[in-house]
């Protein structure tokens, strides 16, 4: 799968210039490996990575890593509130 984007040069050539960026407004871009920046060219930049395209990421769009962050937070606090409710009623 392509995008609209891919091949061109999205940012313009953004070089980062002061790490870490400071932005007062948000200005998100998708980088290739599936992350938001928020602040736009200057942040990807700094972080080394690559802007696929302007805009918002899609929320599990395969990123680089075969399960989203998202996912394993969620499993990861649902696992939490299983063991508190375990240890708290004397299960454990």
């Amino acid at each position: 799968m392509r995008l609209p984007s891919e091949g061109q040069n999205v940012c313009g050539g953004a070089a980062a210039g002061s790490c870490p960026v400071k932005c007062f407004r948000t200005d998100p871009v998708c980088g290739v490996d599936g992350v938001t920046y928020w602040c736009g060219c200057s942040e990807a930049a700094c972080a080394g990575a690559q802007v696929a395209k302007l805009g918002f990421c899609e929320v599990g769009n395969g990123g680089s890593v075969p399960l989203s962050g998202q996912a394993l937070l969620l499993v990861h606090i649902v696992w939490l509130i299983v063991l508190g409710f375990s240890v708290f009623f004397g299960l454990f």
